[in-house]
């Protein structure tokens, strides 16, 4: 788990935001096998990681700390060997997260949503993004 806290204006710490991730490379599965090779060509077996939750504050929304947590968690996962990040977004049908989640590198995956805990989008959209990066050259902490 990550958390973002800022001070307010009286100095007292305040949490902005919190996110919730596996660290380890989950085994193999036909089902992820099958979308990644539909998706992005890719035919040889692959781990992935997951995202669980990520929640911003209302008020602390729109100044990127989502965008800077998945570069995070997307440097995590590439350390721990995962080649993909799966999540379930529920945006309580509004679209706005998902379209974010796209805007971000994220591309649908019908195929997951069983295994993923939402038969038939009851809990969300299934989404998967590739890692794919130098962990000497991208994955750096970036600081705003």
């Amino acid at each position: 788990m990550l958390e973002a806290h800022t001070h307010d204006n009286n100095g007292k710490l305040v949490k902005v935001a919190r996110f919730g991730f596996t660290t380890e490379r989950g085994a193999p599965a036909e089902p992820i096998q099958e979308t990644v090779s539909e998706l992005y060509g890719i035919s040889t077996l692959v781990g992935v990681g997951a995202i669980v939750y990520m929640f911003v504050e209302p008020e602390y929304r729109k100044r990127d700390i989502g965008t800077l947590a998945l570069e995070v968690i997307r440097c995590i996962h590439a350390i721990q060997g995962c080649d993909f990040t799966v999540l379930v977004v529920d945006d309580n049908g509004s679209g706005k997260l998902n379209d974010w989640y796209l805007k971000n590198g994220y591309s649908k995956a019908p195929k997951l949503q069983g295994i993923l805990g939402s038969p038939d989008a009851i809990h969300g959209i299934t989404l998967i993004a590739p890692t794919d990066l130098t962990l000497d050259k991208d994955c750096r902490i970036k600081w705003w």
